[in-house]
Formats: C-alpha cells, structure tokens, sequence
C-alpha cells in the first residue's frame, strides 16, 4: 500500500538529474601504474644506481679464462671493482581546474540537485581525465621504455596468426633478463578484445576445442604470474565547448599500438619499479586530489577547485618494456 499522510507532497523533480558518461570514474587506471609518494618539497634528487655504471650485474670473470677472477695471492691486493652513480629528480606541478558556481542557479537547480557538490565530482572527472590521458602518453613512449615488436600486426585479419602468449612472454624474458620483476600488464580496451578473440590465445587455454569460451583478466593473470593487468576502458571528448557530442567525438585514452608490462610498485623509490608519482605533502596531505572551495562575493558565487601537485617520475626504465603491435591509432 502506498504511503499516504496529508502533510506529505509527492515531489518527484527533487529525483530528476540525468548525467551521462558516468561510468569513467570506475575505469581510470593511472592511479594505479604510477603509485603516490608524498615528498616535502617541489623539487628534490634521489640518487640512482645504473645497471651498467654501477656495475651491479657484472661478473668479474672472463667466461673464456679458466683463471678465478676472485683469487688473491698472497701480499697482492683483492681485486677491486670501481662504480658510479646517478642524479635522479622530481619536480611537482601544480595542475587544476576550477568553476564558479552562482548563488542564484545553485538555487534554482537545488530542485534537483546539489549544485556544489556535482561540480565537484564533474572538475575531479575533468582534472583525471587529463591526467589519464598524460600517464597514457608516458607509460606508452617508446623514448622511455624501449620496444619489441610483435610477431605479426595485431589487427582484425590476423586473429588467426596474432601470438599474445609468445609475445609477453618473450616481453617477460627481456625483463627479467635485466633482472627486473613482472607483475603488470597494461593493455588497451580494443586491443585486450583483439588478443581473447585470438586463436592461438585461445588453443593455449582451451585446446582445439575451446568453442566460445570465455577468457578472463583473472585467467591470463594468473597463467601468466601476473598481480594485475589494467584495461584501458577511459575516454575523452574532444567537442568543443558548448556543442553536442557525438561518438566520433570521442578518443580512447590509452592506443592501440602498444601494450606495456613491467612491475608496479608502491612506496619510496628505493623499493623499486617502474615509476611513482610524487606529491607535494604540505600542500596536498599526501592526496593526489584536493577538491578545495572558496567565496567571491563579487559575483556572488562560491568557486569549487580540484587540484594536484605531483609529477609522474619515471623511477627505473629497466623496469618496464612496451610491445609495438600495430601503427594503428
């Protein structure tokens, strides 16, 4: 039975807000290739120690000399083994976006909805949105990380050919050869349907009787020894201000050229892996977002701002290496 009370009016317009493109705020995954570490100040230098100028893998023996290199004669001096070492720096930028919010349409939209409080969330979208597609930009060059290509172009006309399996693990091999952990795979949205489409991807699960099996994150995670893979699901518009969208306005945020696997880790940068994004800790409390809110009287208006104060820093490039698949955009 319905509720019924004489001082109770249905207001229906109090439920009536309808926003699109909600679902980006659950498929951001920068956040999660390059970890936050609070840092003091904006600018600051850590010290590297480089494979090859640190000498940290080499072996003091001639493998064609049957001589221990490590032998010490009597009255003669132990070998000795010269290094060097590496500046390495970070410098915080301060990025953000913010929005005045009017007195009198907070108030006439208060019929709906919140006004403040929605802005906030549209300028913390709008502020990772442009992060998103920077970390892409940086987790997918080529300068930074190295490449290897992949065994044929993946694209539609090669589901029959295109090797994923051989292709990370042959990536893998290169990782772990500089003695470097695996734990991260990042891949495309469309490239991640291409390669579960494969058929070779699915005879190494299935056999030649896989049909239309499913193959999961879960499983090629876990065949693969792998903590995580992030799918690039994000997007962007690129409609100018105060047009209608359409979907050929819209631009996936991670390519298709690329997928890209390394380790992640979290913490000081001693502690390794590929990358971490600083944050500047007197300004920010270690967040990497700071929604913040301040009055101009002038326009009777209450500004809502969303701003950071980091620098995604590359810590290791060992750590990290980027399969070329296609010239594709």
């Amino acid at each position: 039975m319905a509720f019924q009370d004489s001082a109770a009016v249905i207001r229906p317009e109090l439920q009536v807000k309808v926003e699109e493109a909600m679902a980006i705020d659950k498929k951001f995954i920068a956040d999660l290739i390059f970890p936050t570490y609070p840092v003091a100040t904006r600018t600051g230098d850590y010290r590297r120690i480089k494979r090859g100028k640190g000498q940290l893998l080499r072996n003091p023996g001639n493998p064609d000399s049957t001589k221990d290199p490590l032998l010490r004669a009597p009255g003669s001096a132990y070998p000795e083994i010269t290094r060097s070492f590496e500046k390495a720096s970070w410098s915080v930028k301060d990025r953000g976006l913010e929005e005045p919010v009017d007195d009198v349409q907070a108030q006439d939209e208060s019929r709906f909805f919140d006004l403040e409080s929605s802005t906030a969330i549209w300028l913390m979208r709008n502020v990772r949105i442009a992060r998103e597609a920077r970390v892409a930009a940086k987790v997918m060059d080529e300068a930074i990380w190295g490449k290897q290509d992949a065994g044929v172009e993946y694209v539609e006309a090669n589901l029959e050919t295109l090797d994923f399996a051989t292709d990370l693990k042959a990536a893998r091999r290169v990782i772990e050869k500089r003695q470097e952990d695996v734990n991260t795979l990042v891949i495309s949205r469309e490239l991640w349907d291409l390669v579960t489409s494969s058929k070779l991807l699915r005879e190494f699960f299935f056999g030649d009787s896989g049909g239309n099996a499913m193959i999961t994150v879960e499983m090629v995670a876990q065949k693969f020894e792998l903590s995580q893979i992030l799918i690039g699901r994000a997007s962007y518009d690129t409609t100018k201000p105060g047009k209608d969208s359409s979907d050929s306005n819209l631009v996936w945020a991670w390519p298709n050229t690329h997928f890209w696997l390394g380790n992640v880790v979290s913490g000081p940068p001693e502690a390794g892996g590929a990358g971490r994004c600083f944050v500047l800790d007197a300004l920010t409390g270690g967040q990497l977002y700071v929604t913040e809110s301040y009055r101009e009287d002038k326009i009777r208006s209450t500004r809502i701002r969303v701003r950071q104060d980091s620098d995604e820093n590359t810590v290791n490039e060992n750590a990290g290496l980027l399969v070329k698949v296609s010239d594709l955009a």
